[in-house]
């Protein structure tokens, strides 16, 4: 007899106030299990392409997106 079938015939034994407790702690045991994702197997020419095209290019260079950027957050308005 397994221990799942041991239990449930335990179970069949307890009034329904205390399988319901039962029942709350496994649900919280079951949350706190840690589920390991995969890692990626995106290549890195995968993920450049994923990247490549999601900024447009304007054609300024990185030290001109830069200068807009802190000209945008910091610059003084009237």
């Amino acid at each position: 007899m397994s221990i799942l079938e041991k239990t449930i015939n335990l179970l069949n034994t307890l009034p329904e106030n205390q399988i319901e407790t039962i029942y709350s702690f496994v649900q919280f045991l079951s949350s706190q299990q840690i589920v390991e994702k995969p890692a990626a197997m995106d290549s890195l020419d995968d993920i450049f392409r994923n990247i490549v095209g999601a900024v447009p290019d304007t054609g300024k260079s990185v030290e001109e997106y830069r200068e807009e950027r802190i000209r945008e957050r910091y610059e003084v308005t009237n």
